[in-house]
């Protein structure tokens, strides 16, 4: 019978419950992540170290295929200056990146694309109407 006692008491053994709640950080949630992958593998097929247009005067660099005229833009505007160099690095050319689609809302990705590929005159760019059609198939 002591035994059981001791058995029972053991049991109920434990922390006293808590009167605290604890609040875990939500991960944010980014509007633009599946379009950035999206373009990602249509620019370079996922490669950071990838070099494209060679065959034009302005190569482009990176995961998601930065050319130098849009760093000179970025510099402009943010402060922040980026060599082509430095989008080989996913992280900082995924920053570039959404930086312009902050100047869209989540709703445009098909004028996000557009004006990625082809800048600020992409309306007027018959290639930049392909380009959104391999993105949307990435999507």
């Amino acid at each position: 019978m002591g035994t059981l006692i001791l058995i029972l008491m053991f049991m109920n053994l434990g922390a006293p419950p808590s009167n605290s709640i604890v609040i875990f950080e939500n991960e944010s949630v980014n509007p633009f992540e599946n379009l950035y992958k999206a373009i990602c593998e249509v620019e370079s097929s996922g490669n950071p170290l990838a070099i494209g247009d060679r065959h034009l005067k302005e190569w482009s660099y990176g995961i998601c295929q930065v050319r130098r005229s849009r760093l000179t833009d970025y510099y402009r505007r943010t402060g922040i200056r980026y060599s082509t160099s430095d989008m080989f690095d996913p992280t900082k050319a995924k920053e570039v990146f959404m930086y312009y689609c902050m100047d869209y809302s989540p709703s445009q990705f098909m004028e996000i694309s557009r004006s990625w590929n082809g800048g600020y005159d992409y309306m007027k760019k018959n290639s930049t109407i392909q380009y959104w059609n391999k993105i949307q198939k990435q999507l």
